[in-house]
């Protein structure tokens, strides 16, 4: 299944657990057809356009409130926003910077683009748009 979804162009699968339960997150892909005999010659994923869009509102909130958002913290909320319940160990992956780094750029942008519901294990994140 992850092969079909490279090939095809969509994105990836995210996994995440909670105690006794796996929890698989599959993209869903839209074909577009042209008049090209009736030949699919356009895939489009919903979720990066939904990623796209909500960090281009995040931007503008930034940029409103005078700030830059940097790099990393654009990786940090590209992450939170494809896979909410994601651990701080995985965007260490993600972002290629330290766990010390990851919790530096989160407690910068908690509250002004970011919210934990939950505890700390079991919860997830919220991006604050």
């Amino acid at each position: 299944m992850y092969r079909e979804l490279e090939v095809n162009g969509a994105a990836p699968l995210s996994f995440h657990t909670d105690d006794f339960i796996l929890k698989i997150s599959v993209p869903r892909v839209t074909e577009k057809v042209t008049e090209n005999e009736g030949r699919v010659t356009e895939k489009v994923t919903e979720n990066g356009d939904r990623v796209t869009e909500k960090l281009q509102k995040i931007v503008e909130k930034s940029q409103e409130l005078g700030e830059e958002l940097t790099d990393n913290r654009i990786k940090i909320l590209r992450a939170i926003i494809e896979n909410p319940y994601i651990a701080k160990s995985e965007l260490v992956k993600v972002v290629g910077i330290s766990y010390t780094s990851i919790g530096r750029n989160i407690e910068v942008m908690r509250n002004k683009y970011l919210r934990r519901v939950g505890a700390d294990k079991g919860g997830f994140w919220e991006v604050i748009e």
